[in-house]
């Protein structure tokens, strides 16, 4: 190389006049490449100032081979053009159209035939780009008597949010796909002269649909004209779109991408007399084996604007920033107090909690240090458990006017949940004078608290509503070997206390002495009767639409949020027998009766 300036639009000068077309000589030359450098605040001005003479342009910026999700990159978009002058290289780059997307693409997975999963986490394009870094190269030309060739490269920095994606990663990377296109020169001129009324000139003109009618003698001479274009779907866009030139670029470029931390919060409530609507949240980050550096924690935020979030972490080996490796496992305590208020509704009951992580990865200190940013919101229930273990009440008992909104599953004193009978029974589910024999023995405590919602708006027959099942695992046993609680819900409809099945009832027709015994008539009218009798069936007055909700696994100290659909048939007061929770593992059972009661206006004339 001759020589090598990094300098800005404005210090070039006029180059000489090229042999062909300006405009045709940087369209069938020009080359886009891209990369991502290891330096994180790169100042380009100084990487080129000291870069070796004798290695190109892109072998001075050291590049990444590796990057993280929830980090943000600075992609650098690097177009070599030949050199054109000043003047003539700002109408091209005025024409530029520069775009970027990048896609998480699973790897292979050997023994399948299927591609394997990818999902776009970006897209964008350069929106300046008449302001480019620019850099004068000069080569030495390989034919003997040419001289030396100048070339231009222009730079763009991209910034790119490398984001999780929604699919399940499995072994990632992230592919960087970029384009560049030239805007054709007829559309700028037209746009210049826009608003004028007057078509440009040497434009063709439009067929003529009356040139038939040119000659008729009864027009008297006159030539009607009527525009095709008047007639005719017009689509510039897609016209321009057809005619702009399209710049040769790197086809891809692929690195391995992978995660630094998993985090998650899980909800507690103190164990306080008398019970308190105060949260504690326990913010829990996970480190993961796919670096090996140091990762600073910045910051941690929690907002909610239901109440005030105090962090509980104040001794000196928590304080931010804190120093972290991998395979390390930090919990965060907060404590979330809701504001005083007078509305006791369920609405009123919930908030909203945001919560934002940042970090930065010390891959090479000073140089390389990747930037983290998290940042997520969950609900609160800040909903007071009338009887949080289900056992024996107190001595006060409980004072409620109505029933309690929601009510713990098992403690230590609580009844066994019963195991379901066998399918073998004429209905799906069993029966309810199962419930109504359980027997009490020492079980552990089960730890499982379910809190109901119906409904605020009114219900009209025919309408489809849902109850909000709000479900927490209060279970302190971590070390335990029980694995994660998976539960169904079951929708058990009202039905009479007598509604059996059809017996036949002996006959008790006589007969004389004397005569053959027969067997009973096929229609005797003691079984007409007893069949008529018993056909009597209590129409519903709510059907369910979730026939079975899952929830779970549920981990201690996790919760999870369903909903059960229900169709109203009828006004009045209605609702369900109970809701039948069941334990998948086991089996077991349990029937929760105090349930939110539903009423279903008249429907309006």
């Amino acid at each position: 190389m001759a020589g090598r300036d990094a300098v800005t639009t404005e210090d070039l000068t006029s180059g000489v006049s090229q042999a062909q077309d300006p405009s045709s000589s940087f369209a069938d030359n020009a080359y886009l490449t891209y990369l991502v450098p290891a330096e994180t605040d790169l100042d380009l001005d100084r990487v080129f100032r000291d870069a070796d003479s004798n290695r190109s342009i892109l072998e001075s910026i050291e590049q990444r081979d590796a990057l993280f999700f929830d980090e943000t990159v600075n992609v650098l978009l690097v177009l070599k053009c030949p050199w054109l002058g000043e003047r003539e290289l700002q109408a091209q780059f005025r024409r530029l159209v520069i775009s970027l997307q990048a896609q998480v693409v699973n790897g292979s997975v050997p023994g399948r035939d299927s591609p394997p999963a990818a999902e776009t986490i970006f897209t964008g394009h350069v929106q300046d780009v008449t302001d480019p870094f620019i850099v004068v190269d000069e080569e030495e030309s390989d034919s003997e008597g040419d001289g030396a060739s100048q070339h231009v490269y222009a730079v763009w920095s991209m910034p790119v949010f490398l984001a999780r994606p929604r699919m399940r990663p499995q072994g990632p990377a992230v592919v960087f796909s970029a384009s560049v296109s030239l805007r054709p020169e007829v559309a700028a001129k037209l746009n210049a002269r826009a608003g004028t009324g007057y078509l440009q000139s040497g434009l063709p003109a439009s067929i003529n649909l009356l040139e038939s009618f040119a000659y008729d003698p009864a027009l008297d001479g006159v030539k009607p004209r009527l525009s095709a274009l008047r007639v005719s779907r017009v689509a510039p866009v897609t016209r321009q779109q057809d005619l702009m030139a399209h710049l040769r670029a790197l086809p891809q470029l692929r690195l391995a991408i992978f995660p630094v931390a998993h985090t998650r919060i899980r909800f507690s409530r103190p164990n306080t007399a008398p019970p308190s609507s105060a949260i504690i949240a326990l913010l829990e980050i996970d480190f993961t084996p796919h670096f090996e550096c140091d990762v600073l924690l910045d910051d941690i935020k929690l907002l909610t604007p239901d109440g005030t979030v105090d962090s509980l972490n104040d001794e000196a080996a928590m304080k931010l920033p804190l120093s972290c490796v991998s395979h390390d496992h930090v919990t965060f305590l907060y404590h979330v107090q809701p504001h005083q208020q007078l509305d006791t509704s369920p609405k009123a009951l919930t908030g909203n909690l945001d919560i934002a992580i940042s970090a930065s990865v010390q891959v090479t200190a000073g140089v390389c240090v990747p930037r983290l940013s998290m940042a997520w919101n969950t609900t609160l229930d800040f909903a007071t458990p009338v009887n949080p273990s289900f056992g024996p009440s107190a001595e006060t008992g409980i004072q409620r006017a109505h029933r309690p909104s929601h009510l713990s599953i098992g403690s230590a004193s609580a009844v066994t949940p019963l195991k379901s009978p066998s399918v073998t029974q004429p209905d799906a589910l069993p029966g309810l004078e199962a419930s109504a024999t359980r027997t009490e023995t020492a079980v552990p405590d089960l730890g499982i608290t379910m809190s109901f919602t119906g409904p605020s708006e009114p219900i009209y027959p025919g309408d489809i509503f849902s109850w909000t099942v709000y479900v927490v695992n209060r279970s302190r046993d971590k070390t335990s070997a029980r694995p994660p609680r998976k539960l169904a819900l079951v929708a058990v409809p009202k039905r009479r206390r007598n509604d059996v099945r059809t017996v036949r009832p002996p006959s008790t027709a006589s007969r004389r002495r004397g005569e053959k015994e027969v067997a009973d008539a096929v229609l005797d009218e003691n079984v007409l009767h007893a069949m008529q009798k018993n056909s009597v069936v209590d129409s519903p007055d709510l059907v369910c639409l979730s026939a079975d909700t899952r929830v779970g696994p549920l981990a201690p100290g996790a919760c999870h949020v369903a909903e059960m659909q229900f169709l109203a048939l009828r006004e009045g007061i209605v609702g369900v027998e109970a809701i039948r929770v069941v334990d998948l593992a086991s089996q077991e059972h349990v029937d929760i009766r105090d349930l939110p009661t539903t009423i279903v206006e008249p429907a309006a004339a």
